[in-house]
């Protein structure tokens, strides 16, 4: 029958293990970052063209309505200079005219440039639109054992995951919680074995610190959790 410390001591390996496995399964392998690297700028230079297209065609919108007000305006003020009963309205109404004019002939200038702008995106996007299926088609081939493997590794996280919450369930929540406290401190590990160094001496396995002699004799008689005087990690004694 395992002790509480056994299972401690097991869940710790378990959790380790997922640990390792969850950064390997996180990590592209490095003969593959090339090919990811290449696919995400492919996939960017796609998404910034279709971006600078749509924001084209948005503000040609913009700039469309404004013309369309500019013009309302014009006829606005173009009925009221057949009213006007004085020089000094019909010059100002003049002005008025002039400035709208001026600011329908900046707009029609930008969506000239606009125009232009669209074409271009609207080619360059196409042309990638045109590529991307292939080199998308090529990373993911290229990427075809590598997801494998992630898949794989998502398996067995899952099942170490479902082992550690079985363990968890068979401690005592309050030696669980110091474990739990010790080990986001520790980098994980929370328990150390006792390492033997010499007959009668022994030390932390973990910050290899000797243990005091009235410790390691604490540490085989009591049932108590013992704790290394350096580290403060759980300590593990194996007879």
């Amino acid at each position: 029958m395992t002790s509480p410390l056994d299972r401690l001591f097991l869940l710790q390996e378990v959790l380790l293990e997922v640990d390792v496995k969850t950064q390997r399964r996180g990590k592209t392998p490095d003969h593959l970052v090339h090919i990811e690297a290449a696919y995400h700028d492919a996939r960017r230079l796609r998404d910034a063209a279709g971006a600078v297209l749509s924001q084209a065609e948005e503000r040609k919108k913009i700039l469309d309505g404004e013309i369309q007000d500019f013009d309302e305006q014009l006829k606005k003020y173009q009925q009221q200079l057949q009213s006007v009963k004085t020089s000094r309205e019909y010059s100002a109404l003049l002005n008025e005219i002039d400035g709208i004019k001026r600011e329908v002939r900046t707009r029609e200038d930008e969506l000239l440039a606009l125009d232009e702008a669209v074409a271009g995106s609207s080619t360059e996007l196409d042309r990638r639109d045109e590529a991307f299926p292939a080199e998308e088609a090529g990373y993911e081939e290229q990427m075809k054992e590598w997801r494998a493997e992630q898949t794989a590794l998502d398996a067995e996280i899952a099942r170490a995951n479902k082992r550690a919450e079985s363990l968890r369930s068979e401690l005592e929540p309050r030696l669980l919680k110091t474990f739990e406290l010790i080990r986001h401190r520790r980098a994980g590990v929370a328990v150390a074995r006792v390492e033997m160094v010499g007959p009668q001496t022994a030390a932390c396995s973990a910050c290899h610190v000797r243990l005091r002699p009235q410790l390691l004799s604490d540490l085989r008689l009591s049932k108590e959790t013992v704790f290394c005087e350096s580290c403060k990690r759980i300590l593990y004694w194996i007879p």
